[in-house]
């Protein structure tokens, strides 16, 4: 056994509803601790689904998921040959840092920032520099992460906009920020919950064609609400995309992923009608936040960010009356993502309190 991973902790689930409810007796819970939309998938995914005749459980998927990757290159207004599909993001990250990350490297991230790029850094033997956002707003320190590059690192990760914090970073800032790198860091944007923002230009898809060491991550487990089906992509040029091609596991993506996954892409009305629900309740949220005087980042995603004290008393209190947050992922912030216009309302009800 590598000894790098011998004391690997595994990834905390969040407990099953039936679980939680009955524990604490309670008749409603809103779990608002992974990010999840309340909302749902578009009708048009469950229907794609149940349309799928039971003849191709005989029969391997396309390995090559053409339907899905038609209508992402479509979408996004790039080369075919520049997806590479995995089962979520998450699969992509796990590629990504097998394909690039050598014994010994390293790579550089922000501070907080997801959990899994260090995890599977330390996989890979390589270790991970963290450079503190700005304290006062969350901001990434682009200065900081370009002073923590040394001849030793091969990737930089950046989350846009940022999970947990919820800040985002314009696409200005970071193209200037790549055009500093070595080009033989390879920079990884994930943008996860870039749906959610309302900045314009916000996106780095586009730019993907222009430089080799940039990939962009996508998943249609946030906004598009398709959490179960485990549906993510990446964009990338060569030379990153053959090698991840041949890196990846053959027929990664089932049938029902990838009929699923382009029914909730093609549905793009529901997707903006998500986005704006979900916009309007972070407005009223944010406003809460401020009236009240908690110190929180300004997010452009579907959760917030919040600084409460003792977190893990806060969030027993908040479980305790049916509201799940995460409460794991430091001791005084917790990561509260936006539920329901009534949960919504009954969660500001109880942090009036505090």
């Amino acid at each position: 056994m590598k000894e790098t991973i011998k004391n690997l902790t595994a990834y905390q689930a969040e407990l099953p509803a039936d679980v939680v409810k009955e524990k604490y007796q309670l008749d409603h819970l809103a779990r608002l601790s992974a990010n999840e939309s309340p909302y749902g998938p578009s009708p048009k995914v469950g229907a794609a689904i149940r349309a799928i005749s039971d003849n191709v459980l005989g029969f391997y998927p396309d390995g090559q998921a053409t339907l899905l990757r038609d209508k992402v290159a479509a979408l996004e207004q790039v080369d075919p040959e520049n997806l590479v599909f995995g089962v979520g993001a998450d699969e992509l990250i796990q590629l990504l840092t097998r394909t690039v990350l050598t014994p010994g490297g390293n790579m550089v991230v922000p501070s907080p920032t997801f959990g899994e790029y260090a995890l599977h850094a330390q996989i890979e033997q390589a270790t991970t520099k963290q450079v503190p956002v700005d304290d006062a707003t969350g901001h990434v320190d682009f200065a900081g992460m370009l002073a923590a590059v040394d001849d030793r690192t091969e990737m930089v990760w950046l989350a846009n906009p940022n999970n947990p914090t919820g800040v985002f970073e314009t696409r200005a800032d970071i193209l200037a920020f790549l055009a500093q790198l070595p080009e033989s860091v390879v920079l990884v944007v994930d943008e996860a919950y870039y749906d959610f923002a309302d900045a314009p230009d916000a996106t780095l898809a586009g730019d993907v064609g222009n430089y080799p060491n940039l990939v962009v991550l996508r998943t249609l487990s946030k906004a598009y609400g398709v959490a179960n089906l485990r549906v993510g992509y990446g964009i990338m040029t060569a030379p990153l995309y053959p090698v991840m091609q041949a890196v990846r596991l053959p027929y990664n993506l089932n049938t029902y992923q990838i009929v699923g996954g382009a029914a909730a892409l093609d549905d793009q009305d529901y997707l903006q009608d998500v986005v704006k629900k979900v916009q309007h309740e972070r407005k009223l949220f944010q406003d809460f936040l401020r009236e009240q005087g908690f110190k929180f980042y300004a997010s452009q995603t579907n959760f917030i960010w919040l600084q409460v004290g003792d977190t893990k008393r806060v969030g027993e209190m908040l479980l305790s009356q049916g509201y799940q947050v995460n409460d794991r992922l430091s001791d005084t912030w917790l990561r509260i993502a936006l539920g329901t216009p009534a949960d919504n309302a009954g969660m500001r009800d109880i942090l009036v309190q505090l």
